[in-house]
């Protein structure tokens, strides 16, 4: 066999006329003489063709200085010397060349037509999307390049950098080409024989040549070996069959994406870990926009966008790197953001909603206060938070000037039912979102404020997925403090709508805890009891009304530990942050103001037995519900909320021992551990973790005693709310070290309630004619660490706990 390695390879075209010459009956003979003129070269070059007659495996004349065929054809004739016989190996590589050459033809021409679909019936009003590279060139031109940049790696051993392509034009020219080196490095160590050596592939790039060189280059980097399983097989592999996809719905047309199998299990781990407890989209539908026969809208792109950048924390294996994962965050993070600045629209804030997620379980720190500020404000201008009966329709509403009229007509009546109660999800999440993070911060106020929030609870997600219209329940404030609502059908609620429930109380509660009392005054202080005991009440009219599948969580969590339970999971935690915070006021109410003279001053008030019990019990229920969350393997099911419940649980473990002057329960190091297995996901978590072990480590080596630990976190929280009276006087700056910062992450949540600041100065000591006072001076002590007295509790429940 002769080696060809050194030869050219022919053209499409040579291809083509060698097919007509065959058809033609041309012989392929490659040692048959040639009767025609002699050659200069005579018998140098007897019995040898051209290269071209060679490729074309046809009869060759051996005419110099060329050839008959390449004469007619004006082709350039060219004579090699016979080489030496060898191996296979040069024929093996001009074959994986010639496919590689016939696979970027197909592409090309693959891309021209999705390029005339994408242009010429692209919807009015939206720009053409991944129309052009960050050169500035069309998506063919860069697409064409990589598979010359592969033939050149397999012939020469020397990769060539990937030319990457944006699709969304605020990224042009931002891709760095460091990304591009790393996965041909991957691809030389043996990836492209594992692709061509019968691995399977996701059913998302089989079909049409349409598979991009960002695709290509990703699964030569992957490390994973079986695609992920699709939920629905038969159904998904009926659309795969049916159609090929248009330009605007080929994920990995660029470095914006990544891979379109890793986009569908993307797709599928957001379902699977957020879905569950942020039900804001339907399962079905969603797979079938980003995965169906049709093009990929921008406002659907935006979308995947948002659960790349969310979910990319659960994807496992090695087919992304770290920079990889790095760069495709960022990516699609930026993509989001800029598209809900411009936008205000539903689509682009259910988009910010997802991507909330992802920022709130990193840190919950100004970014994500940014972020929730947009959020809110969004929900406002759309008008979400009433039940609408009325929608305003202009054709020119684009073309009308920016004034009042415009927020009238800037969303449109909804379509279906489904798109009615998506809105309503939307809304109810976006408040979810603002309780937490500000019941977090202590010192914030809602960004919704809870009279204006108009909306009827969601129904179960299995109504809302099949499109099932039904009543659930209304929710005015006037009516929920009494137990009454308009409309009542609990049997349509789920767990996203006794969510909505308890985060309405928990808003309740931290407005009630907030409020400043004048514990000299008799009318506060009844007025306080008597609120802290009507929303203790409402806490256990909201435990009675749950489903009975409630009690059974711990069951099913053993017996079936899918993601269809992390919703109670998730909702058995905001029933726990409920209770303590409600609670520990009355239990470890914070030091009275005063001057500070070195001792531990008295508490504002003295401790309830009552509240105390209702902390730790909450604390414990808690622990357990988590242990069995641990043994079945279920808490990457959870998000930040469960993870802040456990914060909260922990500090009150460390609050209590401050309280009481011993050490700190043993429980902590479960929580503690169980914070670090979370943060792996979600960061915030960690850093929870990373908090309480350093103030925990303090505590029981003897670096200060926790009592210590929370006064100076009060006194400090103290100095930061003093204010200036005229703008004259001097400011200060008082330096904090990381243990006084912890201090006041442990300990601030728990200095409540506070003295108005009038009637701030010396510490005041309840007294009076009234009943409620005078218990009060009763079991008031000297600030000593002490348990409460169960017979003296001042709140006026009964001695047993109940």
């Amino acid at each position: 066999m002769v080696d060809i390695n050194a030869h050219p390879v022919p053209t499409a075209e040579d291809e083509a006329n060698s097919a007509f010459s065959h058809e033609e009956g041309g012989s392929s003979d490659d040692d048959t003489t040639h009767n025609g003129p002699a050659s200069v070269a005579g018998n140098k070059r007897k019995r040898i063709k051209c290269e071209l007659c060679k490729a074309r495996k046809v009869k060759c004349d051996r005419a110099e200085p060329a050839c008959s065929w390449c004469a007619r054809h004006n082709r350039t004739c060219v004579y090699l010397e016979r080489q030496k016989p060898g191996s296979r190996i040069g024929f093996t590589l001009e074959l994986e060349s010639k496919v590689n050459r016939v696979d970027a033809l197909l592409q090309a021409l693959w891309r021209r037509v999705e390029d005339h679909i994408a242009h010429d019936h692209h919807p009015s009003g939206l720009p053409p999307v991944q129309s052009l590279s960050p050169t500035g060139s069309s998506h063919v031109e860069g697409l064409h390049q990589l598979p010359s940049a592969a033939d050149h790696a397999a012939s020469t051993g020397h990769p060539l950098p990937v030319a990457f392509s944006a699709s969304t034009p605020v990224l042009q020219g931002t891709t760095p080409g460091a990304y591009s080196s790393p996965l041909w490095r991957d691809s030389a160590d043996g990836g492209r024989d594992g692709l061509r050596g019968g691995e399977p592939r996701s059913s998302l790039m089989a079909g049409p040549p349409s598979t991009t060189a960002t695709a290509a280059t990703l699964s030569l980097a992957g490390g994973d070996s079986a695609p992920p399983p699709p939920i629905h097989p038969s159904e998904h592999a009926s659309r795969v069959a049916s159609a090929p996809r248009a330009g605007p719905s080929s994920f990995s047309s660029g470095a914006d994406l990544p891979s379109d199998d890793i986009v569908y299990t993307l797709v599928d781990l957001y379902f699977k870990h957020c879905n569950t407890w942020c039900p804001i989209l339907d399962r079905k539908s969603t797979f079938g926009i980003f995965f169906g026969s049709t093009s990929l809208s921008e406002v659907d792109r935006i979308l995947l966008h948002a659960i790349v950048a969310t979910t990319l924390r659960f994807l496992k294996g090695s087919r992304l790197t770290r920079e990889m994962r790095a760069h495709y965050h960022a990516v699609s993070k930026h993509t989001v953001m800029i598209f809900a600045m411009e936008h205000v629209s539903v689509a682009a804030l259910k988009a910010l909603v997802i991507l909330s997620l992802d920022e709130l379980g990193t840190s919950n720190g100004p970014r994500g206060w940014n972020l929730l500020s947009l959020l809110a404000q969004n929900v406002r201008h759309l008008d979400l938070c009433n039940e609408n009966s009325m929608y305003l329709s202009s054709a020119a509403a684009e073309d009308v000037p920016r004034s009042g009229s415009v927020r009238r007509v800037a969303v449109g009546r909804p379509e279906s039912w489904i798109e009615d109660e998506g809105r309503r999800r939307l809304c109810w999440m976006v408040y979810l979102l603002d309780r937490y993070a500000t019941v977090a911060t202590t010192t914030f106020d809602f960004m919704l404020d809870d009279g204006k929030m108009r909306r009827v609870l969601p129904c179960s997600y299995d109504l809302f997925s099949r499109n099932v219209p039904v009543e659930t329940r209304s929710l005015e404030s006037g009516q929920q403090q009494h137990g009454a609502y308009a409309v009542d059908r609990s049997e349509n609620l789920g767990s996203f709508s006794y969510h909505c429930e308890i985060l309405r109380i928990l808003s309740r509660v931290h407005e009630f805890v907030r409020r400043p009392i004048d514990v000299s005054s008799a009318a506060d202080m009844a007025g306080w009891r008597d609120t802290y005991r009507s929303l203790d009440a409402a806490l256990d009219r909201w435990l009675q009304s749950l489903p009975s599948e409630y009690g059974r969580i711990s069951a099913l969590c053993h017996s079936d530990p899918a993601s269809r339970v992390a919703n109670w999971f998730m909702l058995h935690s905001a029933y726990v942050t409920s209770v303590v915070r409600l609670h520990s006021p009355a239990a470890y109410p914070g030091p009275a103001p005063g001057p500070n003279t070195g001792a531990s001053p008295p508490p504002l008030l003295p401790p309830s037995h009552y509240a105390m019990q209702r902390c730790l019990a909450a604390v414990q229920s808690l622990r357990d519900i988590t242990r069995d969350v641990d043994e079945a393997d279920g808490l990457d099911l959870v998000g930040p909320p469960f993870a802040f419940s456990l914060w909260v649980a922990a500090r009150l473990l460390v609050v209590h021992a401050a309280a009481v002057g011993g050490p700190v329960d043993s429980k902590i190091d479960f929580f503690i551990d169980i914070l670090g297995y979370v943060g792996e996901y979600w960061e915030v978590a960690a850093n929870y973790a990373r908090i309480l072990a350093r103030v925990v480590q303090r505590g029981r080596q003897g670096d200060g005693s926790f009592a210590d630990m929370r006064r100076s976190a009060h006194d400090l929280v103290s100095l930061t709310t003093s204010t200036r009276r005229s703008g004259l006087e001097e400011t200060s700056s008082q330096p904090v070290s990381l243990s006084e910062l912890d201090s006041i992450d442990i300990f601030d949540f728990f200095n409540y309630p506070k003295m108005p600041e009038a009637a701030r100065g010396p510490v005041i000591t309840p007294g009076g004619s009234h009943p409620l006072m005078q218990g009060m001076a009763a079991a008031a002590g000297d600030g000593t660490p002490r348990n409460p007295d169960p017979e003296a509790d001042w709140l006026g429940y009964s001695s047993s706990f109940r």
